[in-house]
């Protein structure tokens, strides 16, 4: 996410919020109208009061007719705020349920078509809270915005403006009291915003720790960590209690002040409206309507203060979510890209050097290789040599820093990104598999696919025998991550669903490396009915999987080594892959 300011200043909140609010800017502006307009219906309720106590203080008969018009007035001014109220109202609910709505599908959308660096480096839980904390906030603040911040802002300053009209000398108070209540209410926000940010980091850090144990439950009861990941969950909550505990009581403290301030102005308001009317200054029906929008002015106050807590209890959580939205993608599709209807499947590295987040150590260094259209290549090496990385740069999850990866003889930046995506097909070691059905899972790839289509690329996948014999066939529920399924299985599931994406380009990278010799069999048999017409990638170790490609390509420290078929490689004595082969052979190595 790169680093985060420590001190979120509420210019810069707002400014935030407004950018992830844009789809409701024109919905927020006129309801702000309607808001200005509420505020100011307000004090003429309690204007109407003044001049009937005024009149009842030196009531006479034929003034009845007045008193009636002005009890009719003040009735008639409440209606029309409540009427304006109810439409308010009604905007707001529109607002907060389309904010709510379209705030969790841009999220989720960055999510998807951020690349693959940014997914590995981040936790699963810690995104799922980003965005459910970030929404939630984002929705209480609305609805403290639209019902409490705005009406309570205007308030204060209409009030204000109405008391320097009406007496001067009380709005003195005031211009004494408020600064003096800003400064509180900065200051307390200022003492907890490092709490508060690390209980908001915490928030997260809880959320992926839980995450995280739930995927690796197996691994948590096979080794018997049950305690270890309570103890560890445990610590994390507690740092949270303990900075909410802090944050909360420092705000409590001081309320205590800031109560103090509102109680001293609402006396000075008294007693020197009680003097100006034992002087004559001022009438008994002034007096009321001064105590009265005086009253409102205070209170609106301390609700900003109380108010603006709140806001800045959720700035951190907000903070995140624009972040996320803000995320920058290292990996850019060209505006005019290329978007091909087919492709030969010829893939070229030239001069590529490549290294992980910048660091000095390059897992590619000027890496020259090319991987003939409609072949069977297999890039072999010890761990570590880049094979992976090469099959991940094919599809460009990564740029290389330097030199390029090229399709056909053009350069993949040149692609339109899911033009030419659309043609390559991956299936890796560890297959991801849905908490769907079978038929799903291989469907994933072509929705719409017939059900002819999907059993094709079963059988071709050798997927189909097995699947019939499941409780209900294609219609059998596999558990989360396939746990219903064997390793074996869930890589011919994958297979399928590869096959019937239809791909030009198919890269298996460490397919058959977890399974055994029977699974493996299959898949290489799968492997022999779809080479026909594509570019097959193999990334292995065993022999029996690489020795039938019509080029190997011998990778260490990210360098090519050698390259050949198995039997030239094999001519070679000395060379990398005759010690792996050898290695193999003696068990050393898989």
């Amino acid at each position: 996410m790169g680093k985060q300011e420590n001190k979120l200043k509420l210019n810069i909140f707002f400014t935030r919020l407004w950018s992830l609010l844009k789809p409701s800017h024109k919905d927020i502006k006129f309801l702000s109208v309607f808001i200005i307009v509420i505020e100011l219906l307000r004090l003429v309720g309690p204007y109407f009061l003044k001049l009937i106590i005024d009149l009842i203080a030196n009531f006479q008969k034929e003034n009845i007719f007045e008193l009636i018009l002005l009890i009719a007035g003040m009735f008639a001014a409440n209606q029309i705020v409540s009427l304006v109220d109810y439409f308010t109202d009604r905007k707001i609910i529109k607002i907060l349920v389309d904010a709510e709505s379209y705030l969790a599908m841009n999220a989720f959308t960055k999510l998807l078509y951020l690349p693959l660096n940014y997914h590995e480096k981040e936790n699963t839980g810690n995104k799922v809270t980003r965005i459910d904390r970030g929404i939630d906030k984002i929705d209480n603040f609305l609805v403290n915005l639209f019902w409490e911040v705005a009406p309570t802002v205007f308030q204060l300053l209409f009030t204000m403006t109405v008391l320097f009209f009406v007496d001067w000398r009380f709005a003195i108070i005031y211009l004494f009291i408020t600064p003096l209540f800003v400064y509180l209410t900065y200051l307390v926000n200022n003492k907890i915003q490092s709490n508060r940010t690390q209980r908001h980091a915490d928030y997260e850090l809880s959320s992926g720790k839980i995450a995280q144990a739930i995927i690796n439950i197996n691994t948590v009861k096979s080794l018997v960590q049950e305690k270890r990941e309570v103890k560890e969950l445990k610590k994390v909550r507690d740092r949270i209690m303990h900075n909410g505990f802090v944050e909360f009581f420092t705000i409590f403290n001081f309320n205590l002040s800031r109560s103090l301030l509102i109680d001293i102005g609402r006396v000075a308001v008294l007693f020197v409206g009680i003097y100006f009317v034992w002087t004559g200054s001022i009438t008994v029906g002034s007096l009321v309507f001064i105590f009265t929008i005086s009253e409102k002015a205070l209170l609106s106050l301390f609700r900003i203060s109380r108010i603006y807590d709140r806001i800045m209890e959720g700035s951190e959580a907000v903070n995140r979510l624009y972040l996320l939205s803000n995320e920058t993608s290292e990996i850019n599709s060209p505006k005019a890209g290329v978007k091909p209807r087919h492709v030969q499947g010829q893939v070229e590295f030239k001069n590529v050097d490549f290294s992980y987040d910048h660091s000095k150590k390059k897992v590619l260094n000027n890496i020259n290789l090319k991987i003939p259209a409609g072949s069977i290549t297999a890039l072999v090496g010890p761990s570590g040599g880049g094979k992976t990385t090469v099959a991940r740069m094919i599809y460009r999850h990564y740029d290389p820093q330097s030199g390029y990866v090229s399709l056909d003889s053009i350069n993949l930046r040149d692609y339109d990104l899911y033009g030419f995506r659309k043609f390559i097909a991956i299936v890796p070691q560890e297959v991801e598999i849905f908490n769907e059905s079978v038929w799903n899972n291989i469907a994933y790839a072509v929705p719409n696919a017939s059900e002819q289509q999907i059993l094709a690329a079963a059988k071709i996948a050798n997927a189909h025998e097995f699947i019939i014999k499941l409780p209900q066939g294609y219609d059998t529920e596999v558990g989360e991550r396939g746990v219903k399924l064997s390793g074996g299985q869930r890589q011919r599931v994958g297979i399928a669903r590869a096959i019937l994406a239809n791909p030009r380009i198919l890269i298996f990278d460490e397919a058959t490396s977890n399974l055994d010799s029977y699974s493996e069999k299959l898949i290489q048999e799968a492997i022999e009915k779809i080479k026909e017409n594509r570019t097959i990638i193999i990334i292995a170790h065993r022999l029996s999987t690489i020795k039938k490609a019509n080029k190997i390509i011998v990778l260490e420290n990210g360098r090519v080594v050698e390259e050949g078929s198995h039997y030239e490689l094999m001519q070679n004595r000395g060379g990398l892959y005759m010690k792996l082969i050898q290695l193999q052979k003696m068990g050393e190595v898989e």
